[in-house]
């Protein structure tokens, strides 16, 4: 689904802020988690990721512009950002979800003196499942795979300069199939270790995500996740560009029943 208007260019938002994917680590965390293989045990939480962003965004409207923002720019930039991860597991089966959804405004000078500004909102979605090839509870490596489901929105505007005043706005939704590698190492009861990587490409043209977590039960049933992610995707059509890498420090939270 796509759309255009005129008001605005540039576009993504940058930082696909924040928040942390403990997701997957709340999954992997399940390094205290009790898969008897007689039922489901169920992870999840919240998670915070402090993510810079680089890359270009563009509409039919304005062209395609480059930008970056720091992670020291998100406290001024983030408007709103919810962002849950969650497995459901039993033996070595797993089905797992991820849901983000970011809007910032942030602004990038220009030559010149002038600036664009760059409202953005956006959504991603991922669903699918693992299965255990290697390994036991404590100590596995799954094989994983689904498909992530994406909606960006922009609007761009440039302030100052020969292009002031222009705007356009467009968006675009979009979906990937993803496959890869998951793994786990408990060290002990109370400390873990996990990592993912995912590639994989549909309506657009690369989708990737990669992170490295460490996990602590401070409290029975509940982890605290730190670690850190990258991801990137380059989705184009009819004008509208999105091409962004985010990569930055994740924090989370993981509660397992």
């Amino acid at each position: 689904m796509h759309s255009d208007n005129p008001r605005s260019v540039l576009g993504h938002k940058r930082a696909r802020l924040a928040v942390a994917f403990a997701a997957a680590a709340s999954s992997l965390s399940t390094g205290a988690m009790a898969a008897d293989g007689d039922g489901w045990t169920f992870n999840g939480g919240p998670y915070v990721w402090g993510a810079g962003i680089r890359g270009h965004v563009g509409h039919k409207s304005t062209g395609t512009q480059f930008i970056k923002s720091d992670f020291a720019d998100i406290a001024k930039t983030v408007d709103m950002s919810v962002m849950l991860m969650g497995e459901a597991r039993r033996g070595p089966y797993s089905v797992l979800a991820d849901l983000m959804y970011i809007d910032t405004d942030t602004r990038n000078r220009l030559p010149g003196g002038a600036k664009l500004e760059v409202e953005s909102k956006t959504a991603s979605g991922f669903l699918g499942g693992g299965y255990t090839v290697l390994g036991d509870e404590s100590r596995r490596l799954d094989v994983a795979g689904g498909v992530r489901v994406w909606y960006s929105g922009t609007t761009l505007t440039f302030h100052g300069g020969p292009l002031g005043g222009l705007s356009g706005s467009d968006n675009a939704t979009w979906a990937d199939a993803m496959a890869g590698l998951r793994g786990h190492y408990a060290v002990n009861d109370r400390f873990w270790l996990s990592s993912w990587g995912m590639a994989g490409a549909g309506q657009s043209r690369e989708d990737w995500d990669l992170a490295a977590l460490a996990g602590w039960e401070f409290l029975p049933g509940f982890s605290a996740v730190a670690g850190y992610r990258a991801m990137g995707v380059n989705y184009r059509h009819d004008g509208f560009v999105y091409d962004i890498v985010q990569k930055g420090p994740l924090l989370g939270i993981s509660g397992r029943f």
